[in-house]
């Protein structure tokens, strides 16, 4: 896991200038990768790559980056792992490749030199790279399927510029920064910047599973799509699956992600999913003590909320090597500066993979594994009960938009208080898939945000962001091929929630103190093994992936689902006006401190600045 960097110019050389500012994103990225710094640059001076390198895989100086291929015709800088290395290694060196270290690095240029961009469809791992092809004079930029790891492109004039954060590139390079209205419109409505979007009209994410090539002399790219998610459940043949074949499929996911030359241990909270990520690292490495931490709250202490009882209880019949880390709003008061200052993009999200990443840190872990996207496969958020009931009150509710604003003008005055606001617009909300997701998953509604934001921000960011019909499109190939809409939830919460929040977040608050976040549950692998039984007529769900795993305490499956929240209302009551609903409030102090760089960043912005 490392920060990536880099600038092609597609039809002159680079000038020292445009080198000094790839020295300048390796600095504000330096937290990503705290083992090391490469700089590299072609020989016709059309390309400049930069890395910041955290050390997992082949730990020594042979591992470092920017690396060339043996051949000197490929040269990569690469964030992310590929768990499955050595099998594509074997394979590679059955056709004639030769290697030079023992890196997934130099696999990964091994793959795409073998099999062109179709090769990384052998891949497991989660990874953006950039790619220089010096005989074609081609840039490669590709990402993971899932989109784990981030990659942001800026086009300006004849240069193409990238990094692993959107902040880096709208900070150190020269381009004209203007707020995108399509994310602060996102931003209020989900509490994220939807992809394809940044927080900067002219810095875009590069699309997940997609490999995006530029080439001298050429202003506009190719672009291949490698894997797609949605076509991935519409091609899958439904099956019932054993709870057999449900462990085969989740051990093995564990199984590649415990891949590395150091330390992994697990985050352990008193949910299901990392429970049973947890179970089976213990299973995998027998006679090796796992290590595992959990995050607490002193606000929680003695109540419902508190996860730390049964998460040591359930350390206790791991036999694993425990830490328990509290904390509470004094401390938390302490690092705001900093947590705003490493956040990426604005989003409510984040906070809680930050302050069990610095805990992880400071006990000396680089790798852990998170349940991250166990409830996206298994069933486990309310929208796969909520959202098909959504569907099915729009044959039941009248159709007139007069009688349903009238209906909803009286549900609004009944509302107790503490409900999210939202919830007398429900009934405008029905019907439609897209419709109903959009309620389900969104902070505000379309008709709040006229009070948020000026109405010309508004118009222009609603028409970029196209919400219901954007979420028609994810489903589109799955509802096609006949699949439940279980399978259709999965998707949404697969491609749109956890990709552009829990995965981003869980991404840049982790690198934040230098740990590498991995996800067993966001692998392809298990993905393809598991989407005819999620595209079936009896999906699996979170007690069948509870019963898959040995030395799992059968009390976390009975408990109910809260989520990995934090205290963060009565954190912030004394920095902000109570609002109804705590969200709200925390994303207005999100806003507003995401607009103001913090104290605490004003001398690295000197530093690169000179």
């Amino acid at each position: 896991m490392c920060g990536i960097a880099g600038v092609f110019s597609l039809n002159s050389n680079l000038g020292a200038e445009h080198r000094c500012v790839i020295t300048r994103l390796n600095a504000w990225q330096a937290h990503r990768g705290p083992d090391g710094e490469g700089l590299w640059s072609s020989d016709d001076h059309s390309v400049s790559f930069g890395h910041r390198r955290l050390a997992i895989i082949d730990t020594g100086s042979s591992g470092n980056q920017p690396m060339s291929d043996v051949t000197g015709r490929w040269t990569i800088t690469f964030n992310g792992e590929i768990y499955n290395y050595q099998v594509v290694r074997a394979e590679l060196n059955q056709l004639g490749y030769r290697f030079a270290t023992h890196s997934d690095t130099e696999v990964l240029i091994n793959a795409v030199a073998a099999w062109g961009f179709l090769g990384l469809r052998k891949l497991r791992g989660m990874y953006a790279f950039a790619l220089w092809d010096n005989r074609n004079k081609e840039l490669w930029l590709a990402r993971d399927p899932y989109g784990i790891k981030p990659l942001y492109v800026a086009q300006c004039n004849d240069l193409v510029w990238f990094a692993s954060q959107a902040r880096a590139l709208a900070e150190c390079v020269p381009l004209e920064n203007k707020r995108d209205p399509a994310a602060l419109a996102g931003f209020y409505l989900w509490g994220h910047v939807p992809e394809p979007f940044s927080w900067w009209e002219n810095i875009e994410m590069l699309r997940p599973g997609s490999v995006q090539r530029f080439q001298a002399g050429k202003k506009i790219a190719t672009s291949e799509v490698f894997f797609d998610i949605p076509e991935t459940y519409a091609e899958a043949e439904p099956h019932n699956m054993s709870r057999e074949e449900i462990r085969d499929a989740v051990k093995d996911s564990v199984q590649h992600h415990l891949v590395a030359d150091i330390p992994v241990g697990v985050f352990l909270s008193a949910g299901i999913d990392s429970n049973v990520v947890a179970a089976f690292a213990t299973e995998l490495r027998p006679g090796t003590k796992l290590r595992t931490i959990t995050l607490g709250f002193d606000e929680y202490a003695g109540t419902p909320e508190d996860e730390v009882p049964l998460a040591e209880e359930a350390a206790r019949a791991l036999g694993s090597d425990h830490v328990t880390v509290r904390i509470g709003k004094e401390e938390f008061d302490t690092i705001l500066d900093h947590f705003f200052a490493r956040m990426d993009q604005p989003s409510i999200d984040g906070l809680n993979t930050y302050l069990i990443s610095r805990a992880a840190a400071a006990q000396g872990l680089k790798v852990v594994l998170s349940g991250l996207g166990g409830d996206e496969l298994f069933g486990g958020y309310p929208s796969f009960r909520q959202v098909p009931f959504l569907i099915s009150m729009g044959r039941v509710l009248p159709s007139s938009k007069w009688l349903r604003d009238r209906i909803s003008g009286t549900f609004r005055h009944l509302l107790p208080r503490g409900v999210p606001p939202k919830m007398a617009g429900a009934i405008h909300y029905v019907g439609e898939i897209g419709a109903a997701y959009l309620f389900r998953r969104s902070l505000h509604l379309t008709e709040e945000l006229a009070t948020l934001l000026d109405e010309t921000w508004l118009r222009a960011g609603l028409e970029k962001l196209q919400t219901e019909s954007s979420f028609q499109r994810i489903v589109a190939p799955v509802a096609r091929a006949g699949k439940p809409v279980h399978a259709q939830v999965s998707v949404l919460e697969s491609c749109c929630y956890m990709r552009n929040q829990l995965l981003r977040d869980s991404d840049w608050a982790s690198m934040a103190h230098g740990v590498e976040l991995r996800v067993p549950f966001v692998d392809v692998g298990l993905l393809e093994w598991l989407a005819p039984a999620v595209s079936s007529a009896a999906p699996p769900s979170k007690q069948d992936l509870a019963s898959c795993a040995k030395h799992f305490n059968p009390i976390l499956a009975k408990r109910p689902k809260t989520g990995f929240t934090t205290p963060v209302a009565e954190w912030i009551r004394d920095i902000h006006e109570p609002r109804t609903w705590r969200l709200h409030g925390w994303a207005d102090t999100v806003h507003r401190r995401f607009r103001t760089p913090p104290s605490q960043m004003q001398p690295l912005l000197g530093a690169l600045a000179s």
